[in-house]
Formats: structure tokens, sequence, C-alpha cells
């Protein structure tokens, strides 16, 4: 609640500070999606997807509101109403975005409140499911980040050439965010406030056929309240014979943040009915061994046939070696008998409570599926999913490995 007091004092600031606006022009658009998903499987995937089946997952309801004033500065608010981030139970609506554009130029846009950087390709229309084809984003790529929202500043600088559009986009800004674990043993998920500052710069170059966009991104987490993060989890040999003795894991050094720097880049390319896109997402942490530090990609290829398109993705995401090996180690390592005992007294469970916390992927995902466009604001999708886990996969909730499990999902998204 704070924070929307603060986006909508910052607001008013700023429009206090234009002299002579005229009357305002005043838009209303919404957008919604009804979506079902169903696994086969009763562990849950991505929160909230498993055998019993959905809406949470992707239904979702947003009204935007946008202010403009004169042809250089404008205001946009836009509140949504889905699953919540910061709870696996009942619904919210939160403001996403409540920023003030300000464009000095044609080729100059300047943005002040809270606000989405185009990260991705299909970061900012994300929840807009009309505007892509896939049921479902790949989550192996879009879970780069848990959230995309800021509260900051952007600024768009824009180049038009012969066939095409050049875009330099940077942000600065800051969100609080309460971070989910998704512990592999445990039925109850907790959730972790952080503090996370981000920066980032992106370019794009668009024509009528083809989107190339990158990006180079840095976050720094910063643990709120009064628990730092420790800097690594590495074993200490306790010196005697095996099963009394041997390596027995514990948390080492602190830190107060974590800087994670994150690589982007995508292509779309559009040709006749077919459309090819792919996207490369490169997480690397050098603070801690037990972090996100992955890659992900996915490969998308669709073809329109009258109203239909049918698309194929196949989509990947891996953690670094160190990371996956970490997490084998306190799996594969019994807790030392000496550890059991005084003065330690650690459950023998111990060596599995880290492994909970240590933020691992291994899965990749083939999804088939089709959408029907009745009207440009009106699509229907259907998709089946099948993914499967290697080592582990901190998008699932439950020890799972060497797995392969099926989702299938419908939605229907509009807009207006």
């Amino acid at each position: 609640m704070k924070s929307l007091v603060a986006q909508s004092l910052l607001c008013a600031a700023l429009l206090a500070s234009i002299h002579a606006i005229a009357a305002p022009e005043f838009a209303i658009t919404g957008y919604g999606t009804l979506g079902y998903a169903r696994s086969d499987e009763d562990f849950r995937y991505m929160r909230y997807i498993d055998r019993d089946g959905t809406l949470k997952a992707d239904s979702l309801l947003g009204l935007q509101l946008e202010a403009r004033f004169d042809p250089k500065w404008s205001a946009t608010v836009q509140v949504v109403a889905s699953a919540p981030r910061t709870r696996d139970s009942g619904y919210e609506a939160a403001i996403r975005w409540a920023f003030v554009g300000f464009r000095p130029e044609n080729d100059w846009l300047l943005r002040f409140g809270r606000l989405r950087p185009p990260v991705l390709i299909n970061t900012q229309n994300a929840e807009v499911g009309v505007t892509y084809d896939q049921a479902r984003l790949p989550a192996e790529v879009y879970t780069l980040s848990p959230v995309y929202d800021v509260d900051g500043a952007a600024f768009t600088k824009t180049w038009t050439t012969a066939g095409a559009e050049i875009a330099l986009d940077g942000y600065w800004g800051t969100t609080k965010i309460n971070y989910r674990l998704p512990f592999q043993r445990f039925v109850d998920q907790q959730y972790f406030p952080e503090k996370i500052d981000l920066a980032g710069l992106v370019l794009s170059r668009s024509s009528e056929t083809l989107l190339l966009r990158a990006g180079i991104h840095r976050a720094t987490l910063m643990a709120r309240g009064d628990v730092p993060f420790s800097q690594a989890i590495e074993p200490v040999s306790i010196p005697a014979p095996p099963p009394f003795g041997g390596d027995l894991y514990v948390r080492s050094g602190v830190a107060d943040r974590i800087h994670v720097t994150v690589l982007t880049f995508g292509a779309d390319w559009r040709l006749q009915d077919w459309r090819i896109t792919g996207e490369y997402g490169q997480r690397i942490v050098n603070d801690v061994n037990y972090g996100v530090d992955s890659r992900s990609a996915y490969l998308t290829a669709a073809r329109s046939v009258g109203k239909w398109t049918p698309y194929v993705t196949y989509a990947r995401l891996l953690s670094g070696n160190e990371v996956r090996a970490l997490y084998r180690a306190l799996n594969g390592t019994p807790v030392p008998l000496a550890a059991l005992g005084p003065p330690l007294f650690l459950p023998a469970s111990y060596h599995s409570i880290l492994a909970d916390h240590v933020i691992a992927y291994d899965q990749h995902s083939t999804m088939l599926g089709a959408s029907y466009s009745f009207s440009a604001t009106s699509k229907v999708k259907i998709e089946w999913m099948r993914t499967r886990v290697g080592l582990v996969s901190a998008l699932v909730d439950g020890d799972v490995h060497d797995k392969s499990f099926n989702v299938y999902s419908v939605s229907y998204s509009f807009a207006f």
C-alpha cells in the first residue's frame, strides 16, 4: 500500500509541474484471459498446475487508463486482477503500471513511475494473451526474473532508417518482492522478502518482417529483514571414518546483496504465413554458489491457416554446472552421525533441507498447440505440453527428477 501511495504522489508531483495543460483526452482499454490448465501428475508445476486442474495459472483481467494532456505529456495506469504474487491462495488486484510519459521530441520518450521495460519480445504484452498464439509463454525463458515491473525511470531513443526502426531502451528502478522458494520435499511453500535494484539497456531493430532484440541487465538483490544471504554452501570434513565422520555441508560467509547479470537475445521473423520466434536468456551469478545461474532458450514455429495458427515450441532451461553439482552432492551425501548428536543435534534430513535452498533447473518442454482468432481482439487457444525434468526443476513443487509429465491447456483471450 505504501508503494501505491508513493506512486500516486510521484505522478501527481510530475503532473503538477506541467504548465498550461489542455483538457486531457482519456482512453480506456482492457484485456483478459480465462484459462484452464491440468497436468497428469499430483505435484504442482508453476505453483498451481496439477492433476486437479486450475484456472489460476493463466486467468487474469486487466484495465488500463491513459490520459493524454498534449503531444508531449501523458499518464498511464494499469490494474490487473490475477493470482497473487506473494502467496499461493486467493486472488488480488494490483497496480502493474503507473507512470508519466514525456516526449520532448518524436524520437525520445521518457517515463517515470511504475513501468515495465522491454526485456524480452513479449515482456510488455505478456498479460495480453490475444497478442500471441501460444497458450502460455515458455516458462523456461520468461521466468528469468520473478517480476519485470520496476519503480523508477526509463528512456527510449529511436532512429528511423530505410525500411527499419532502431530503438535503444534504458531503465533503472527498484522493486520489492516476496520470492517463492519451491521446497522439493515439503508441502508448505515459503516467500522470502527481497529488494531488487534493476538497470539495463535493450537494443531493438524492427522491420516489416523481422524483429531483433538484445539486452544486458543488472539486478542487485538485497535481503530485507534481519537474515542476510550466505555466500556459499560448502563441505566441512569431520575427521572420522564414515558413517560417523565425513563431509558436512554448511553455510559460509555473509553477503548483504547478490548481483545477477542477465543477457537476453531474441528474434521474431515473419514470412508470408510463417512466423519463427526464438529467444535466449542467461543469468550470471558470481557472488554465491547456490543461486539462479542458468541458460535458457526456446524456438517456436507457427503457420497461419485461415483463422487457425498451429505452432510447435521447444524450450530448454539448465542451471550452471556448479549449481547442479552442489545440488547433486547435497542429495547424495549422508549427514555424518557425529553431527546428529551433541553439540549440533542436526536432523538426518539436514542436507536435504539445504538442497531445497539451491535454486537449480534441468528441464525441457515441447509444446504443440493452436490458436483460433475470432477477430483481432478475440482468440481461443489449445495446447499440449510435455515437460521432462532431469536432475531437478525449481518450477516444480516436489522431489521430482528423471520424470516426464503432460500439461493440457485451453484458454480464451480478449481485448477491448
